[in-house]
């Protein structure tokens, strides 16, 4: 008897646990999908105001490749995934180029 409460009980758990990690999966692809179509609105919007007036606003780029970065770079740690680390720190030093490429515009 006490054999099958303890095949229940862990049943139980590995659906609770299968379910937190459904949800963690799907908040992790809304979180990738967000900094993705955040990075090419902002792509987007760069190219029209460059075509229409003839500027370069790198900050909307910057800030897109930004939260991109520190999307994968933090998957990256904390599920030990090397290719997201390498990936988030290659983006990470473009979304700088970008950041101090805006602040040179700004400053001059």
């Amino acid at each position: 008897m006490d054999y099958k409460k303890d095949e229940i009980l862990k049943a139980a758990q590995n659906e609770k646990y299968a379910g937190k990690e459904f949800d963690n999966r799907t908040e992790s692809r809304a979180t990738l999908w967000a900094s993705l179509i955040s990075l090419i609105v902002g792509a987007v919007l760069f190219f029209v105001e460059l075509l229409a007036k003839g500027t370069w606003n790198i900050a909307l780029i910057a800030v897109a490749m930004t939260a991109s970065c520190v999307e994968l770079l933090y998957e990256g740690i904390k599920l030990k995934k090397v290719w997201k680390i390498i990936i988030g720190a290659i983006g990470a030093l473009i979304a700088l180029f970008f950041i101090l490429g805006f602040i040179g515009q700004v400053i001059s």
